[in-house]
């Protein structure tokens, strides 16, 4: 008889750096057995070019990574166990871990081994990714053809309301053309290359849209005479 046990987890979105990133390889390495061959690969997307490594250690000796990668797999294998470890693919922005091997046991540690050092990386923005900007985008754009409130409110809309809710929709369509780079579900930072404003982009973003919403929400309530 052989028996096949599929383990499948959605991460929450995270980071790694160049040392959390061998840390993890470490702990997916000693889940199985080191006097037998693992078959192992580490494969990094870019926009113009694919790279793929046999080993962390070869990785490192590459030398020429810079930045951050979004796109990445991890995949360690032997005799029917393997644990994989991918970012989202062409339906769905959501990081996975799959282990597949024998026994529940087996996969139950692996999933735990790999969780405990994404746990300990999981970026501060790990909620905004279930947020549907796009939703919301198009709910704005389309409130005032729908006559939504605060549109059905005021037959003569306020210039206040007029312009909090012009910020408000490009801000949201904002997020919503560049979520993936605002908000990476998940990425491998090798060096902090790029500028301030990229590399705190998120946090300028959601402060940017705090700060219309609620000069929206406050324009809206505010009275206006007729």
């Amino acid at each position: 008889m052989k028996r096949e046990v599929e383990r499948e987890v959605r991460l929450p979105a995270f980071d790694l750096r160049v040392g959390d990133l061998e840390f993890l390889w470490e702990r997916m390495t000693e889940l199985f057995d080191s006097s037998e061959k693992i078959q192992a690969y580490i494969s990094l997307s870019f926009p113009s070019e694919k790279l793929t490594f046999d080993s962390f250690d070869e990785l490192m000796k590459y030398g020429q990574l810079r930045g951050r990668v979004t796109k990445f797999t991890l995949r360690l294998s032997q005799k029917g166990r393997s644990i994989s470890l991918a970012t989202g693919g062409l339906f769905s922005d959501t990081p996975t871990l799959k282990v597949e091997a024998d026994s529940d046991v087996w996969c139950a540690g692996a999933v735990e081994s790999a969780m405990r050092v994404i746990r300990q990386n999981i970026v501060w923005f790990s909620w905004l990714i279930r947020v549907p900007f796009t939703l919301i985008f198009f709910f704005l754009a389309f409130a005032p053809s729908a006559k939504i409130w605060p549109f059905r409110a005021f037959p003569d809309i306020p210039l206040p309301i007029l312009l909090s809710w012009f910020a408000t929709t490009v801000l949201f369509g904002y997020f919503s053309l560049n979520k993936k780079k605002l908000f990476p579900p998940a990425s491998i930072t090798f060096t902090q290359e790029f500028g301030f404003i990229r590399r705190y982009g998120s946090e300028l973003g959601l402060a940017l849209g705090l700060i219309a919403l609620l000069l929206a929400i406050y324009m809206w309530m505010v009275p206006y005479g007729g």
